[in-house]
């Protein structure tokens, strides 16, 4: 018997219950973690559908984030259609808005709430879905009837370090911890944009003969890593080498960065240089909240012993005058950006 879940799964709880079995007759899925909203997408399909049958037993609809882009009553036809040649009828739906929002008055709204309530044993309705109000009333009904929520969140350190681990393990590559969550780091935590980079360092490595990912091979073959660059910046500052911190200003603005957003990020490493300076522990800066990269958080403790409190509190002062400067049009953005940085090199 399936169990009635009145919550959001997150993808451990879902993929347990699919291990149990995939008997729900409904599954919406949401969350910013959109590699595993399509990976969890496509394994549903592969394993509700005969092999060969797709075209009969699958239907794909895919709509603009509003209910009226639709047509709902081509959907309660297909879903009161029995399947051809595979045990399920499988309907795929994205972005129908049905979970963000009322569903309606009218006798057409009735019968799909009807339906969706009491989806044949013959069928499964998988919704991708780009917003889901949690105490959605349908949403809630379907739930009752057995059917599945999950939102697919981005994964933690701990989780995508094990992931990216597997996934060189399956190429007979070892990567270092440091690499991995340099990776990670670069990438933002996107599962997605993880694949994409780890592809070309695999045929790197396929082509080199290597078997282990040290963190300077990740510098040479991926992205550049902003957060490194905004310790770079802070490096030179902590020197107090002018023309340095200014040439890394200049790189940032090649990446075409806005100025308001290297002040932010200077801003936010002077605040987490003040933190790693007070706890002076890796441990304690990953449990303040900070970072949860244990390789973040000792580049962090690291640079903090070569800053005095007074200083940090100096350079997080001064992005705050220069923010407020620019948004009341007294100075230039990227002019205030270069005086921030100079001040900052010059004070003790």
């Amino acid at each position: 018997m399936r169990p009635v879940v009145n919550k959001h799964m997150n993808y451990r709880e879902l993929t347990a219950d699919l291990v149990r079995a995939m008997d729900r007759p409904a599954y919406i899925l949401c969350g910013e973690e959109t590699y595993l909203v399509r990976q969890i997408r496509q394994r549903l399909l592969e394993e509700l559908s005969t092999p060969g049958s797709e075209s009969l037993d699958q239907v794909s609809i895919v709509g603009d984030g509003n209910m009226r882009s639709i047509d709902w009553k081509r959907v309660m036809a297909e879903i009161e259609t029995p399947p051809f040649l595979s045990s399920k009828k499988v309907i795929a739906l994205a972005k129908t808005g049905l979970f963000s929002s009322a569903l309606g008055s009218g006798r057409e709204a009735e019968e799909l709430e009807e339906l969706l309530t009491h989806i044949p044993d013959f069928c499964c309705v998988i919704f991708v879905e780009e917003t889901v109000i949690y105490n959605n009333r349908l949403l809630r009904r379907m739930r009752e009837a057995g059917a599945l929520s999950a939102k697919l969140d981005k994964q933690n350190m701990t989780d995508l370090t094990r992931w990216v681990a597997g996934l060189c393990n399956r190429e007979n590559l070892r990567i270092t911890r440091e690499a991995a969550e340099s990776l990670i780091l670069r990438c933002e935590f996107s599962m997605s944009d993880l694949m994409s980079d780890l592809s070309t360092v695999f045929l790197y490595y396929q082509y080199t003969g290597k078997k282990h990912i040290r963190p300077e091979d990740i510098d040479f073959l991926c992205r550049e890593d902003m957060t490194g660059k905004i310790f770079d910046l802070t490096d030179a500052i902590a020197e107090r080498k002018i023309d340095e911190a200014l040439r890394m200003i200049d790189i940032f603005r090649e990446r075409r960065e806005a100025p308001l957003y290297i002040l932010a990020m200077l801003a936010r490493q002077s605040r987490d240089l003040m933190i790693a300076k007070e706890v002076s522990d890796i441990e304690r800066v990953i449990g303040s909240g900070v970072t949860k990269s244990s390789f973040y958080a000792r580049k962090l403790v690291n640079q903090a012993r070569r800053f005095s409190m007074e200083k940090l509190e100096s350079m997080l002062e001064g992005c705050y005058q220069a923010d407020l400067a620019i948004k009341t049009g007294r100075i230039d953005d990227q002019d205030a950006v270069t005086v921030v940085v100079v001040r900052a090199c010059e004070t003790g």
